[in-house]
């Protein structure tokens, strides 16, 4: 693309008129050239302005006609025929020609020379290109941030948006890894019958080559990503106009941005998790001292508030960090993680939070038969995320007395706070001292009974409605309550010490049988043991426990 008839006839510097052809008017000119042989077509290769003084036309209308026809074939943009030196007008015979094949026919002026129109044409084909280089080296910018920020999807992601078009990202077998853009299902049978064809072609096997095909849908172009040996997989695009060279060359970036990330080392990839895990431990440890450059480096808006969430795992806190980490990394979001003894946190941006964490309980009741826990922290300023953390951990707690269960730290309540920080023995002191006599000697109906009558408040009738009994059997079982646990029931620090002695039940019943503190097993790795006693002294200030290698 460079500049159109029409826009060139608007320069008023130049004076050219259309005077046949206005039709097409709107086709591009890719260059500027002079010519006065009877035919010049082997020697043009489209798009040009062809001008001339017409010093060898055929004098007669046919012949001009045929001159028309021949430069029309070749693919001419338009044809500027001075008026002035050789013919006082432009002869009749281009003008029908011109209009009856809609190939634009141009009167310049005596007083505009041939050089100024060159100079016209040269100076927007310049332009275009610096402006459709200066594009290309921006597109190509994007899709090398985007591989570094979120690997093969962003990758994906960012060409489907460049083309304005569909694009796949396939593996060996053809089997779908990543999409984006609108038409990407249609893009994926397109892919699929093209594929199955070429293997119908060649039932013994070999290597798939790339290809483009073009029907109703638009035009289909999938590549090959080789290795050295073998097809790691396929890049398919599907736009609705036949590819630019610029387009050409962003995919041929992009290509090599994929092969780079699919043949990306697992010790790179396991150096890279343990970045994210250190910058996530200096920013807990640091606060508002910490580089939130080393924050920006994996995507994250320093002005935007993020969250932490908390997932309850089981085995090797290392593994669970992984698959958190292939997982994300399939999604156009920032994030860190590091492992916790018993968990995984996470860092992402708050507005984004409760989607991702209930992906990624749904991946491990999945893949593990077993649903997982999780707790999520308020949203905070990215220096003020141990915050966050704390409450996650302090949620995940308590959301461990329904296995799958999400629990927001908002929506807690000030004692499933309190007791969400206490190991399982403090929860057993507290629960034993006060209900004690009651779990011996009354059993589980005045237990339910209690629990009840606290929760209404001290309320008679829906107390009472609630467990279906009379007023007075409610009665006789509070005083026999009140006579067990040594406190009156009607006085308010009794029934909330009672209350959170529930709670700790609660909780106890629904953790399991380990006696240790929750999270405070510290398994550090290698050459990390002095960072982890700092970081796990400064955690378990506010009751966050150990770290996990």
């Amino acid at each position: 693309m460079a500049i159109t008839v029409s826009r060139l006839c608007a320069d008023r510097t130049l004076g050219l008129t259309v005077v046949a052809g206005a039709a097409g008017a709107d086709r591009m000119i890719s260059w500027a050239h002079t010519s006065e042989l009877a035919d010049p077509t082997p020697w043009l290769e489209g798009g040009e302005l062809l001008m001339t003084l017409a010093l060898n036309l055929d004098p007669h209308p046919a012949g001009q006609f045929a001159y028309v026809e021949r430069l029309a074939r070749a693919g001419v943009a338009a044809l500027a025929v001075d008026t002035g030196m050789i013919h006082p007008v432009v002869p009749p015979g281009l003008l029908t020609a011109g209009e009856s094949l809609g190939l634009p026919v141009l009167a310049v002026p005596a007083a505009t020379p041939f050089l100024a129109i060159s100079r016209a044409v040269i100076s927007a084909v310049t332009a275009a290109q610096i402006r459709t280089f200066q594009q290309t080296s921006k597109d190509q910018e994007r899709l090398a941030s985007a591989a570094l920020l979120t690997g093969k999807s962003g990758v994906v992601e960012t060409l489907a948006k460049v083309l304005n078009g569909s694009v796949l990202l396939l593996d060996a077998k053809g089997r779908t890894l990543v999409s984006a853009g609108t038409d990407r299902v249609l893009l994926s049978t397109r892919v699929a019958n093209r594929l199955q064809a070429y293997a119908a072609r060649h039932p013994g096997g070999g290597r798939q080559v790339g290809f483009t095909h073009v029907d109703d849908a638009g035009h289909l172009v999938v590549h090959a990503l080789d290795a050295p040996t073998s097809t790691r997989g396929y890049l398919a695009l599907g736009t609705a106009e036949a590819l630019t060279s610029s387009q050409r060359l962003i995919i041929s970036h992009a290509i090599t941005l994929l092969s780079i990330v699919l043949d990306r080392p697992v010790q790179l990839r396991r150096t890279e998790t343990r970045l994210r895990r250190a910058v996530f431990r200096s920013l807990l440890r640091q606060g508002a001292d910490a580089d939130l450059g080393l924050v920006k480096f994996f995507g994250f808006n320093r002005t935007a508030p993020v969250s932490v969430s908390v997932i309850v795992t089981s085995g090797a806190p290392g593994v669970a960090e992984s698959i958190v980490v292939d997982i994300l990394e399939e999604h156009q979001v920032p994030f860190l993680t590091t492992a916790l003894a018993d968990g995984i946190a996470i860092l992402l941006p708050a507005d984004v939070i409760d989607e991702r964490t209930a992906e990624l309980q749904e991946h491990f009741h999945r893949t593990q038969g077993r649903r997982v826990s999780a707790g999520v922290g308020k949203p905070v300023d990215l220096t003020r995320a141990i915050e966050s953390l704390r409450q996650a951990r302090v949620a995940a707690r308590v959301g461990m007395t329904e296995p799958g269960r999400k629990v927001g730290f908002a929506e807690l309540d000030v004692f499933e706070v309190l007791l969400g920080t206490q190991p399982r023995d403090t929860l057993e002191a507290i629960a034993s001292a006060v209900l004690h006599p009651l779990e011996t000697l009354g059993g589980a109906e005045l237990l339910r009974t209690t629990a009840e009558f606290l929760l209404r408040n001290g309320h008679w009738e829906s107390t009472a409605a609630a467990l279906g009994v009379h007023r007075h059997t409610l009665r006789n079982r509070i005083d026999r309550i009140s006579a067990l646990l040594g406190r009156d029931l009607s006085a308010a620090p009794a029934r909330a010490e009672i209350w959170m002695a529930l709670k700790a039940r609660e909780l106890l019943s629904m953790s399991g049988s380990d006696t240790s503190p929750w999270f405070g097993v510290d398994e550090s790795e290698p050459g990390e043991s002095d960072q982890s006693a700092t970081l796990s002294a400064d955690v378990h200030k506010g009751g966050l426990g150990g770290w996990a290698g």
